[in-house]
C-alpha cells in the first residue's frame, strides 16, 4: 500500500504498550475477517444459484486444525523457538528441534514431547484446561510404555533421543508440580543421572551429547535447590570427558551446585537445633558460598544488565497489575531475565540460611540482602508479565506472558517460603502476585508453600 508504517515512539512504548488493548483489537480483526462474505460476493450467488439448479456446485471450506496441532504450536513457539540469547542456554529446549522429524509419532520422545506440549497449551487456555489434563495424562502414559521398551534395546537406550525424552518427562513433572503447588518430583531426574553414568562407557563426545550432558546437570540442581537433596559431585555425572560449552548460566549452574549442598547440609538439621561446630562451618560454608554468587554478576555481557524505568514512565495498566516500588526492570530478553531469577533465588535462599544461623548485626545484614534480592525480583515483573492480569481467550495464545508467568512462578514460591524474612510491603505484594499467576494459569492452592509433596501427574 506503500504507506510508511509510523511505528512506536520509543523503544520503552513496544516493550510495556498496553497488552489487553493489543489482544483486543487483533481478535477483532481476526472475527471481521472470519465474518461470511456479503449477500454478493461470487460465492454467495454462486451458493443461491446451486440450491436451484440441478447440478449443484459445493464450495468447500479449509479444514480447522487438530488440537495437536495448536498445541505443538504453542509450546515450540512459546518456549522452543521463543527469542533466547545463546549464552543463556542449558542444552534443552533449543535442541528440541534436532530431533523433530526424525522420530514416529509413536516414540518415546514424541510422546514425552505432546504430553508437554498439551500440558502448557492447556495451562494457559482455560477453555480446554480439563480436556487438556486428560490428554496430557494418557499422553504420560503411553510415553512411560515407549520409553520403558526403549530402555531394554540396549542401543536405544543409549541414545541421545532417549535421554531428551527422559529430560522431556521430567520438564512434564516439574511444570506439573509449580501448577499443583508441590514439590518435583526426583523420578526422571534420578533417570537421566543413571543414563548418564550408563553412557560413560561409551563416547559422549559430540556437540549434541555435551550439550545434554549440561541440560541433565541443569535439572539435578534445579531439583536439588528445591527439594533440599545433596549432590554427589564425585559421581560419573560431574566428570568432564573432556571440555563443555561454557557460557553464563553454566557458570551459575556451577555455583548454584555448591549452594545446593550447603542448603542440604542445613536441611538435615531442620528439625533439631544444630551443635556451636555444626552451626559454625554452616555459616562459614554459607559465607563463601555467597561470596562466590556475588562474583557472578561481573561475568555476564554488559547487555545483559538490567535498565531501570521510573513508575512515571510506565503504562498505568502496567503499573497497576503489578509495581512494586518505584521502578521496573527492563532486560535484554526473558532468557536473559530468567537467568537473573536463578540467580538471585540461589542467592535469597543461602542468605535466609545465615539470616537463620546468624545473631545480632550480622543477622540483620543478611536479612537486609535478602530484602533487596526480593525487591530485585520483584522488579522484573512488569517486563515478565505486561498488564496480564486474566486468563485470556483462546486465539491469544501467542504471548510472552505464557511464557513470562511460569517463569516467575518458582521464584516466587522461593520468595514465600522465606516470607518471615520480609518487609509488609513485601508480603502484601508477593500475595497479589502469588494470587495474579494462580488465576492466569490456573494454579491450585497457589498460596501454598513449595514445600508441600504430591503424589504423580
Amino acid at each position: 500500500t506503500r504507506r510508511v508504517c509510523p511505528g512506536y515512539t520509543e523503544g520503552l512504548d513496544l516493550v510495556l504498550r498496553c497488552q489487553n488493548q493489543v489482544a483486543k483489537a487483533g481478535a477483532e480483526r481476526r472475527h471481521k475477517h472470519l465474518q461470511p462474505r456479503r449477500s454478493g460476493s461470487p460465492e454467495s450467488i454462486l451458493s443461491n444459484r446451486s440450491s436451484s439448479s440441478p447440478t449443484s456446485l459445493v464450495i468447500y471450506t479449509p479444514l480447522p486444525e487438530s488440537q495437536d496441532f495448536y498445541a505443538h504450536a504453542f509450546f515450540v513457539s512459546c518456549y522452543v523457538k521463543a527469542r533466547r540469547d545463546p549464552r543463556t542456554e542449558h542444552g534443552f529446549l533449543e535442541l528440541l528441534p534436532s530431533f523433530f522429524d526424525k522420530l514416529p509419532s509413536s516414540s518415546a520422545f514424541s510422546l514425552s514431547l505432546s504430553a508437554v506440549a498439551h500440558c502448557y497449551f492447556g495451562a494457559w487456555e482455560p477453555a480446554i484446561r480439563d480436556a487438556e489434563r486428560t490428554e496430557v495424562q494418557n499422553l504420560y502414559i503411553k510415553a512411560l510404555r515407549a520409553l520403558q521398551l526403549a530402555l531394554r534395546d540396549p542401543q536405544e537406550c543409549v541414545s541421545d533421543e532417549i535421554l531428551v525424552a527422559v529430560c522431556l518427562l521430567a520438564f512434564l513433572e516439574d511444570t506439573i508440580s509449580a501448577l499443583m503447588s508441590r514439590t518435583r518430583m526426583e523420578d526422571h531426574v534420578k533417570g537421566a543421572t543413571a543414563l548418564i553414568k550408563q553412557r560413560r562407557s561409551s563416547t559422549m563426545k559430540s556437540d549434541l551429547s555435551k550439550r545434554l550432558l549440561i541440560a541433565v546437570r541443569h535439572h539435578i540442581i534445579t531439583n536439588a535447590l528445591a527439594t533440599g537433596m545433596h549432590v554427589q559431585e564425585v559421581s560419573e555425572v560431574w566428570q568432564d570427558p573432556e571440555q563443555l560449552p561454557s557460557n553464563p548460566a553454566t557458570l551459575l549452574d556451577a555455583m548454584s551446585l555448591q549452594a545446593a549442598n550447603v542448603l542440604a547440609a542445613a536441611a538435615k538439621h531442620a528439625n533439631s537445633k544444630p551443635s556451636d561446630k555444626v552451626r559454625s562451618d554452616l555459616l562459614l560454608r554459607a559465607r563463601t558460598v555467597a561470596s562466590r554468587l556475588e562474583i557472578w554478576p561481573s561475568l555476564v555481557p554488559q547487555e545483559w544488565w538490567p535498565v531501570s524505568f521510573a513508575r512515571e514512565s510506565i503504562p498505568q495498566e502496567i503499573a497497576e497489575a503489578g509495581l512494586h516500588g518505584d521502578h521496573c526492570d527492563m532486560y535484554h530478553d526473558t532468557s536473559v531475565c530468567d537467568t537473573w531469577l536463578t540467580w538471585r533465588s540461589t542467592c535469597l535462599r543461602v542468605f535466609a540460611l545465615i539470616a537463620d544461623y546468624e545473631q545480632g548485626e550480622a543477622k540483620s545484614d543478611a536479612v537486609l540482602q535478602l530484602q533487596q534480592t526480593v525487591d530485585d525480583i520483584f522488579a522484573a515483573v512488569p517486563f515478565m508479565l505486561g498488564s496480564k492480569s486474566q486468563m485470556v481467550p483462546l486465539h491469544h495464545y501467542h504471548s510472552a506472558a505464557a511464557f513470562g508467568g511460569l517463569t516467575l512462578w518458582p521464584p516466587l514460591k522461593t520468595i514465600m517460603d522465606h516470607v518471615r524474612h520480609l518487609r509488609s510491603n513485601q508480603i502484601l505484594f508477593l500475595g497479589q502476585q502469588i494470587k495474579r499467576i494462580g488465576t492466569l494459569y490456573d494454579v491450585r492452592n497457589p498460596d501454598r508453600g513449595s514445600s508441600h509433596r504430591g503424589g504423580s501427574p
